[in-house]
């Protein structure tokens, strides 16, 4: 015969070998709670709609004239995504200088209609964070920073999960150090591509990281699906399957925290609806919509275009109406690489394309040859 308490003991040891156990105490400052506030209602809808935040990857230029000139196009683009695109909130990808001025520009627009966005830094770097916090500390209106657990790394169950958040107890330390900032950390987890999710799985995994976070929720999780390796002609047969985490939301815990999924895929052909839809349908609270969106982003990153893009797509993604209005660019999205990007993106602001109420936008017939695509 056992004793109780030797059974409880032999429970304790075996439970240890995959349980990150911290010894931090975790107290939100009211300026943390403020923070938790502010990111739960933009990430929540009342009407319990997707939540949309798009990726903003800031660059850093090397020509002295254009750095002279990076915080009026931040600022600008700032408004654009508060006023014209009418986001939730922005996640933010950059040096914390580049980004000052977009802080400043939303906190200036409290009090006013629209308000305020808030903003998410992306800490891409983990080395970087302990500076990263203390450069943030002077800026205004970031309310998060998001961290890639495990450096980006997939995760195919929870046991892998737990393996590698055992390996990593700095990210406990981390998430302490973004509250003790005023701040709220949002771990970003990559999921396997193909894994499967069991409902009592995604539970597990959010106990999970609210274990390695220190033992207090995060405000969101944001998950997002690693990438494939394939053929043009596999990704097109795919559609948007491998662009947006499988998993689906439990009633049991929807409630706790809220709950991101990221949207990686090119805009065109209704590729982005079809994403966010199957966030939806998966019980999400909101879609993080990566730069990847954007098409050629990274050969072209003209703010004004990001701007004009993010207004359009996002404006399409909230709209109710009908999907099935078309518009023309003077590039093929998906068969060369958009080096005009800025003249799509005047056709599609400036012409009417994007069409009415009564449905298809101008331009005549549908014709894909000529660039024509059914909506993002």
């Amino acid at each position: 015969m056992y004793s109780s308490n030797s059974i409880a003991a032999s429970l304790l040891l075996l439970s240890s070998q995959y349980t990150v156990v911290h010894s931090l105490s975790i107290t939100e400052s009211s300026r943390a709670q403020t923070a938790r506030s502010r990111l739960t209602e933009a990430f929540r809808s009342p009407s319990k709609k997707l939540t949309l935040h798009p990726e903003l990857v800031l660059p850093e230029p090397s020509d002295p004239t254009a750095l002279l000139l990076r915080a009026s196009e931040v600022t600008k683009l700032s408004e654009t995504i508060r006023t014209r695109a009418k986001a939730n909130a922005i996640f933010v990808e950059g040096t914390v200088d580049a980004l000052a001025p977009m802080g400043k520009e939303q906190e200036d627009a409290r009090g006013n209609f629209p308000g305020p966005l808030p903003i998410v830094f992306s800490c891409v770097d983990e080395a970087s964070l302990s500076d990263s916090l203390e450069q943030l500390a002077d800026v205004e209106g970031v309310e998060g920073v998001m961290i890639p657990f495990f450096g980006g790394k997939e995760i195919d169950s929870v046991e892998s999960y737990l393996e590698e958040a055992a390996n990593s107890p700095e990210l406990g330390n981390g998430c302490s150090a973004i509250w003790e900032a005023g701040l709220q950390p949002i771990p970003e987890i990559v999921l396997a591509p193909g894994a499967e999710w069991p409902e009592e799985d995604v539970a597990r995994l959010v106990d999970a990281v609210k274990d390695t976070c220190g033992g207090l929720d995060p405000v969101s999780i944001v998950f997002t699906n690693g990438e494939t390796e394939s053929s043009d002609d596999d990704e097109e047969d795919e559609g948007d399957d491998s662009f947006t985490p499988k998993i689906t939301i439990p009633e049991s815990i929807s409630k706790r925290l809220a709950f991101i999924g990221s949207v990686r895929t090119t805009a065109g052909e209704g590729r982005m609806n079809i994403a966010t839809s199957q966030l939806s349908s998966c019980k999400f609270n909101g879609a993080f919509l990566r730069a990847d969106c954007v098409p050629g982003y990274r050969l072209n990153p003209d703010l004004n275009v990001v701007g004009g893009f993010w207004s359009a797509a996002i404006g399409d993604l909230k709209s109710l109406k009908s999907k099935s209005f078309s518009f023309r660019s003077k590039v093929k999205l998906d068969r060369d690489m958009p080096m005009e990007w800025f003249n799509y993106q005047k056709d599609v602001m400036e012409s009417g394309a994007l069409g009415g109420p009564g449905g298809d936008g101008a331009g005549g017939s549908f014709n894909a040859d000529a660039g024509d695509y059914k909506g993002f």
